[in-house]
């Protein structure tokens, strides 16, 4: 009764007879977001499949989805985007993105599981409506606990509603191998102009191609319809839309654009992009998100490269 006290009088409880609420009176896990607007884009950009995987750390929230091997999405929710932020035992930082975009480290989170996304999403959609600011609170006891989210809506009304969306066991997930070393190319991209030359691709191909090269045109997008048809567009070195450009070895990698499309859905939202491949011709997507209270969300991306015959050696076998 003491810590159900002591939660009503900061504001973690909010109604001693919601029962959702009631049963955490050992909470491992608090956090408040004072405005969620871009943690639900972020959320919503990457929610392609049903389920993810949520890690929780001391330095924040990590967020997974996984597609057929093929593409993954992580987004990284740092603790500087929390108003409040608690969780117990803490003992290892979770992956961030530092100064040169790269999302460094790999850690393991105190907590993992699984949600159902979508659920979890259609829950956060209900204050978005109206141009309201609105806070979000969430709530976690251990494992088999459901993760209990309270909105609050600053308006007149001062709406106020509780979800409590199921847990499960986290799914596994692929560790994508990208050692520095493999490295082939490195280039970091202002991200509104590179989404804006994104978005007038053909949005009906069937496959991109990126073709990275220490030698002009340094950077090529190619796209390519059931017919053969092809277009393209390239950025040197030079071009004001690049950040920074490193490339020791030319690669050129084909990748479904439907994959790529997923991808696009956040670079929408994005400030900067980091991209990067490997002799493997696997592509990474470092995107970083600017929040309202400038705070920072990054999304990093994982696309498997199309597996052809007559493909050339950097192509990833299909064995």
């Amino acid at each position: 009764m003491q810590n159900t006290k002591l939660l009503l009088e900061r504001g973690i409880l909010l109604n001693r007879k919601m029962l959702t609420q009631s049963q955490f009176s050992q909470i491992h896990f608090s956090a408040v977001l004072n405005n969620y607007a871009m943690f639900y884009n972020v959320a919503r950009a990457i929610s392609f499949v049903d389920n993810a995987t949520v890690q929780l750390s001391s330095d924040g929230v990590k967020v997974v989805v996984e597609d057929c091997k093929s593409v993954q999405a992580t987004a990284y929710i740092t603790k500087a985007c929390f108003s409040e932020y608690n969780i117990s035992q803490p003992k290892r930082k979770l992956a961030t993105m530092d100064a040169n975009e790269e999302v460094t480290g790999d850690d393991e989170p105190l907590t993992s599981f699984g949600l159902n996304l979508k659920v979890f999403t259609d829950c956060l959609s209900m204050f978005m409506d109206g141009g309201y600011d609105s806070s979000m609170k969430m709530l976690y006891k251990g494992d088999g606990a459901p993760l209990v989210v309270i909105l609050e809506r600053r308006c007149e009304d001062g709406l106020i509603t509780e979800c409590s969306v199921k847990t499960m066991e986290a799914l596994d997930i692929l560790d994508y191998d990208f050692e520095e070393d493999h490295v082939c190319s490195k280039v970091s991209i202002k991200g509104q102009e590179f989404f804006a030359l994104l978005s007038e691709m053909d949005r009906n191909c069937k496959e991109i191609e990126i073709l990275l090269s220490p030698d002009a045109p340094h950077v090529k997008f190619s796209t390519f319809d059931e017919l053969g048809s092809e277009s393209s567009f390239e950025i040197t070195n030079s071009s004001d839309m690049l950040i920074s450009f490193h490339s020791t070895d030319t690669t050129s990698n084909r990748y479904q654009f439907a994959h790529f499309k997923l991808v696009m859905r956040t670079l929408a939202l994005a400030s900067k992009i980091a991209l990067r491949t490997n002799k493997d011709g696997l592509l990474g997507l470092q995107v970083m998100i600017e929040n309202s209270d400038s705070s920072n969300i990054f999304v990093e991306y994982f696309v498997m490269p199309l597996c052809d015959g007559d493909a050339d050696d950097t192509a990833i076998s299909c064995n």
